[in-house]
């Protein structure tokens, strides 16, 4: 298995806030990990990122991710936080770069493959045109695909994605979701919080739901959909669903009702 979670739980200032979850995924998957504020869904994500720490065990490749190098554990998992900042007046270029930076000596030159891990970088998130931009000129959604595209020139096998589509307009959410989609396709194992439920629904593989710290639901998105899982979830009688189709938004509030 490429990651497997057993029995993982976390307490935080003598609170559990991650209950004794276990689950595993493969390469090429697009997982999203739903639920409510407070579920536990980022403290999940930085545990199993070993930011955390945690019982039970997060293994990758059979191998104990706690017992790994610094620069092992880069290899094998990359992890954006929400609302990461990239501090420093410098050009996307060098962010990239500096993305390279499991494989490199300090000061050492670009390698053939590092030159290679950029390039599938900028063309998987479309990011090519931003290379002699100031990272300050961005805007929110130009510097969320950087953060991005420096996930993926890292070459890592895992990518962990903690709200990126957060205060994004539609069009950038589909975007981001978009490019979050091909880098599963090409190899990657993504697993992304988020809020944004149509878009978890539309173009994720797989959904897992947390709820009080546990996880309750681990499936298909049409699996979600049919179980009646998201009304209980996030504890609301004002949602509509309708036939589920891939592509298709299918979720949204009524706020008639209220």
């Amino acid at each position: 298995r490429m990651l497997e979670v057993r029995s993982l739980s976390v307490e935080v200032s003598g609170k559990e806030i991650i209950k004794d979850i276990t689950f595993s995924a493969e390469k090429s998957e697009n997982i999203s990990l739903i639920g409510t504020n407070g579920a536990g869904k980022t403290t999940l994500l930085r545990a199993v990122s070993t930011l955390l720490k945690h019982s039970g065990s997060v293994l990758a490749n059979g191998v104990e991710v706690a017992s790994m190098s610094e620069r092992e554990r880069a290899k094998l998992i990359s992890f954006v936080p929400q609302g990461a900042e990239i501090t420093g007046d410098f050009d996307v270029s060098h962010f990239l770069e500096l993305s390279r930076y499991p494989y490199r000596k300090p000061w050492e030159q670009l390698s053939a493959e590092d030159k290679t891990a950029i390039e599938k970088a900028l063309e998987l998130t479309g990011t090519r045109k931003f290379l002699s931009r100031k990272i300050g000129t961005l805007s929110g959604g130009e510097r969320q695909r950087i953060l991005i595209a420096g996930a993926i020139a890292q070459d890592s096998e895992i990518l962990l994605l903690d709200e990126p589509l957060t205060y994004l307009d539609p069009v950038q959410r589909i975007g981001i979701s978009e490019i979050i989609r091909k880098t599963a396709a090409s190899g990657k194992l993504v697993i992304t919080v988020t809020h944004e439920i149509n878009e978890a629904l539309v173009f994720s593989d797989r959904i897992l739901a947390l709820k009080d710290g546990r996880l309750v639901f681990d499936g298909t998105p049409d699996e979600l959909v049919k179980s009646g899982e998201l009304k209980t979830l996030f504890n609301s009688d004002f949602m509509t669903f309708g036939a589920f189709e891939k592509g298709k938004s299918l979720v949204f509030p009524q706020f008639d009702q209220v």
